[in-house]
């Protein structure tokens, strides 16, 4: 079978003993985030489907619904929504949808449920009621305990309404606490801090499903893709198509970054047979430098950050004071790359920023300057950075090491950069608002990422023949 079957509940539907056995015939997709986010149990977990167009986002959404109102039963659920009429002309119509190869529907038959279109209840034969309430309406969600939740097109709704809606769920009784959400995250908005922020618990879980995982949809309309493709913008086809979390004001700078695959426990602390690598950035509200090591891995030389210092108000000093304590010797050298601004004397100490740390560093070993004398263009180390992310074949050679607690990992203030720096719309340069910090950290790595691993065009072997491009 495609669609495997859900459920089969067998009903009291009368005080005699007429029994009808209630069939629900959807499925999700095996393989697919339909099913993970379906199938995942976690009690009290906060849990985002997050899908491209005709990714069954909402059908999927309906089958965690009813299955948490089984579970439940007869607990209630709430279900918010950005308007009331969302119920009418987007779940209700996907509840009655039909299996085009029988006629079945994949949900339920008309008299096996009802809608109060004044009170928004939605009631069932197979499990407890589902109160629909309204996120332009915020403060009313507030409310009697629930088991469960359910949020459909969260970007859409504010984060009052969401922390309102998860505040609900506590009910002493339920046997499946969960609040659930499926959408496109063309808004990062809030929704960055629950579910795409590294530092989020562990219980918020994000599950991502491409239009392309779809292979039902694509069976019955082969050219769906194409045809959205066609009208949409870079970002816009991460959001509607990938079902990647974009920001759409601008494009993200570093695409190729994931967290869950490029932060990882699995990068080893720093080798003491290996010199260091120092990234500067030389802004002091925060000061951000990257600590890492070039190392051999499966596909060449590949870029391992091991560490870095944040100091939110610095000097190279004190940046040297806090390297010192983490390296206080490492006779193996430390390679030090940068900001090429580094390189004019402060008017106070009559010293560079590089000479200072030539200066301090060389108590723990012996220290090499690997900075040029201008900076290379901003799109020059986006390139190499996001290349060495993931190219072309999908080989990742950038590696951050993560250890735990998260909020307190070292690298976390880079991560936090890869994810949320943006390029200013229509220009190829890292969008830097007045005040804003967050791409300190990405451009101390760009530095050394452009140096060693530059965006140089190949040079093709062979014969040459005047006139060839």
């Amino acid at each position: 079978m495609i669609y495997a079957l859900l459920v089969a509940l067998v009903v009291n539907v009368a005080p005699s003993s007429d029994v009808r056995e209630l069939v629900i015939r959807w499925g999700p997709i095996a393989g697919t985030a339909q099913e993970a986010f379906f199938d995942d149990d976690t009690p009290d977990a906060a849990l985002l489907f997050c899908g491209g167009w005709g990714s069954g986002k909402t059908m999927t959404l309906w089958g965690k619904a009813l299955k948490l109102s089984a579970i439940n039963a007869p607990l209630p659920l709430i279900w918010v929504v950005p308007q009331y009429d969302h119920v009418d002309f987007t779940l209700l119509p996907k509840l009655e949808e039909t299996d085009p190869r029988t006629g079945d529907p994949w949900f339920l038959m008309p008299d096996q449920y009802h809608y109060h279109q004044t009170k928004h209840i939605f009631t069932w034969l197979g499990g407890g009621p589902i109160w629909f309430r309204s996120a332009e309406e915020a403060d009313r969600i507030a409310g009697p305990n629930v088991a469960g939740a359910l949020v459909d097109e969260p970007a859409l709704i504010s984060q009052k309404a969401w922390r309102n809606t998860a505040a609900r769920v506590r009910h002493s009784g339920a046997a499946l606490r969960q609040t659930c959400a499926a959408g496109t995250a063309d808004d990062l908005s809030w929704m960055q801090e629950y579910f795409f922020d590294p530092e989020r618990p562990d219980r918020y879980k994000r599950f991502e499903m491409a239009t392309t995982d779809n292979r039902e949809l694509l069976a019955y309309d082969p050219t769906y893709v194409q045809r959205v493709m066609e009208n949409a913008t870079e970002a816009e086809i991460q959001a509607f198509i990938h079902g990647k979390g974009v920001l759409l004001d601008g494009q993200p700078a570093y695409p190729p970054f994931d967290e869950r695959l490029h932060w990882t426990h699995d990068v080893p602390p720093a080798d003491p047979k290996l010199p260091l690598v120092l990234c500067c950035d030389f802004n002091v509200a925060p000061m951000c430098w990257v600590i890492g090591q070039e190392r051999i891995g499966n596909h060449g030389p590949e870029a391992h950050v091991l560490s870095g210092i944040t100091q939110d108000v610095a000097t190279t000093d004190s940046a040297c004071d806090a390297f010192i304590e983490q390296f206080p010797s490492w006779p193996a050298g430390i390679h030090v790359y940068g900001d090429a601004n580094g390189r004019n004397r402060d008017v106070r100490s009559h010293k560079s920023n590089y000479a200072i740390i030539s200066e301090r560093l060389s108590t723990a070993g012996p220290v090499q300057l690997f900075v040029p004398s201008q900076n290379p263009p901003v799109t020059s180390r986006l390139s190499a950075v996001n290349r060495l992310l993931k190219n072309a074949n999908g080989v990742t050679r950038l590696w951050i090491r993560k250890t735990d607690p998260a909020k307190q990992c070292a690298t976390r203030t880079l991560v936090r950069s890869l994810q949320r720096s943006k390029t200013a719309p229509g220009k190829q340069d890292v969008e830097k608002k007045a005040g804003e910090t967050i791409t300190h950290a990405g451009e101390a790595l760009g530095y050394w990422i452009a140096k060693v691993w530059p965006i140089a065009k190949p040079v093709s072997s062979g014969f040459a023949h005047v006139g060839w491009v």
